[in-house]
């Protein structure tokens, strides 16, 4: 298989039909390292918006809950958002909401962040840039997504979403919830990997974070040498991962931890 057959299989499918595929194959095929960051990083635009970190952040279970997400996410990924199992999963997280401060706005918010985090680390830093129909057929998944979540007016159009993500942004501020939030999952991030390496996962984090993000979190810019040497990492794994051969096989959340598919109860 060719390293751009997925590209030009994608080409061939309608963007807006065919988002649900065209998703599974970015998602499992081509990208699913820098999905899994920029969902990582994804998350400090919820703590860098102080009504949404308040709404987080308000249990003690925001560490648990963020591995259920990852799971159920990738399998409304794998299987779609009306199949059984997708359906099933919706009406979990939607039930899971309620009584929640969580409202449709927050998760409108969430939803956008989601797609444009995404697009943005690619742009930087994926191994190729994404093609216009990929970019439309991620705006729908999230949009069709939302709608199936009670969010009915989040834009199909990935320009519109990005700006809509961009009036966002322009009211980050900094909260004692947000940084509360930050700093758990800081501390959760250095017990999952190793001790030799606990001390560069705050200035790693804040390295990749945009300064209005890491300000409104209360993270403190890093030091000019790790900015850079981080970027230059993430260039360089651009490259090598360019002259690699396509995966055979989908990598998602379950094959990574080597789960069984179950639905949370």
């Amino acid at each position: 298989m060719r390293r751009y057959h997925l590209r030009d299989r994608v080409a061939g499918l309608d963007p807006v039909r065919d988002h649900a595929e065209i998703v599974r194959l970015l998602m499992f095929h081509e990208f699913p390292w820098d999905v899994r960051m920029a969902g990582r990083l994804m998350i400090w635009h919820l703590y860098a918006n102080p009504p949404v970190a308040a709404a987080v952040g308000h249990t003690d279970a925001l560490l648990e809950r963020a591995e259920i997400t990852s799971l159920t996410f990738g399998d409304l990924v794998e299987h779609g958002l009306d199949s059984p199992r997708g359906r099933e999963i919706l009406r979990w997280v939607n039930r899971s909401h309620r009584g929640t401060p969580a409202t449709a706005e927050h998760n409108a918010f969430a939803l956008a962040a989601l797609a444009v985090t995404l697009t943005r680390w690619l742009d930087r830093f994926g191994w190729r840039p994404l093609t216009p129909g990929e970019r439309t057929a991620l705006a729908v998944f999230y949009a069709e997504l939302g709608r199936r979540m009670g969010v009915r007016a989040l834009p199909r159009s990935p320009d519109e979403l990005a700006r809509e993500l961009e009036r966002a942004e322009a009211g980050f501020a900094f909260s004692e919830a947000g940084q509360l939030c930050s700093q758990r999952t800081l501390a959760m991030a250095r017990s999952r990997v190793r001790p030799w390496l606990r001390p560069l996962v705050r200035p790693v984090v804040a390295a990749l974070l945009a300064p209005g993000t890491r300000a409104a979190v209360g993270l403190r810019p890093p030091p000019r040498p790790v900015r850079a040497a981080v970027h230059a990492a993430l260039l360089a794994r651009r490259w090598v991962v360019r002259l690699l051969p396509p995966r055979a096989t989908p990598t998602t959340p379950r094959t990574r931890r080597r789960l069984a598919d179950q639905t949370p109860a």
